[in-house]
């Protein structure tokens, strides 16, 4: 089998579990530091994958709207992902302690990279994976902003939307209060659609 071939097959196989995961998996709660981290890890996500929507990423439409999404592959993966860690979380202490450990973790790691990263090591990993040269950069701007160019190797454009964090977050926002008007303004309490009553003139 061509590794091409077997790639693609393996990514349909993926989407497909990611679906039927996230049809599965209750909305799960967040009551403990941990699972409270992770949610709001994911929110600022979504934040960031409603403005890559905006400008046309998935369906190649610019202004598409997560109404009006086609490919929710990614949609699907970020969902049911943030359902599997939020409800084992909330539901075994063990996990629990694990999902603590990893942010522990990651953040020693990220600490721990960027203090030994050089301008070749950055320059290097960074066309290696987007194809772009920052080879010319000076030494000293690269140490004065370096964070920020980690960031760049680590997410390409992504970090930036994250800093773009107002914007996103009202941008969301309004996607979502755009997909719920069009599947129905529902009652939270009953769940049944609201009737709207009109005044008699």
């Amino acid at each position: 089998m061509h590794k091409e071939l077997k790639e693609h097959l393996l990514k349909r196989l993926i989407n497909l579990c990611m679906r039927v995961i996230d049809k599965l998996v209750p909305e799960p709660t967040a009551t403990f530091p941990q699972t409270r981290m992770a949610k709001h890890v994911f929110q600022h996500l979504f934040n960031a994958y409603c403005l890559e929507v905006w400008g046309g990423r998935f369906d190649d439409v610019p202004h598409q709207t997560l109404g009006g999404l086609e490919d929710r592959n990614f949609l699907t993966f970020l969902s049911a992902t943030r359902k599997i860690l939020l409800y084992v979380g909330e539901n075994d202490r063990y996990y629990r302690a694990w999902i603590g450990l990893a942010f522990v973790t990651v953040h020693e790691e990220y600490e721990r990279v960027l203090k030994g990263l050089s301008r070749d090591e950055f320059t290097h990993e960074y066309s290696s994976q987007w194809e772009l040269d920052f080879k010319h950069i000076p030494e000293s701007h690269f140490n004065l902003h370096k964070s920020e160019f980690f960031d760049m190797m680590l997410t390409a454009h992504l970090s930036n939307l994250l800093r773009m964090r107002i914007t996103s977050e009202w941008f969301s926002a309004k996607q979502e209060k755009k997909v719920n008007m069009k599947n129905g303004e529902y009652n939270s309490r009953s769940g049944k659609k609201r009737k709207h009553k009109h005044k008699r003139s």
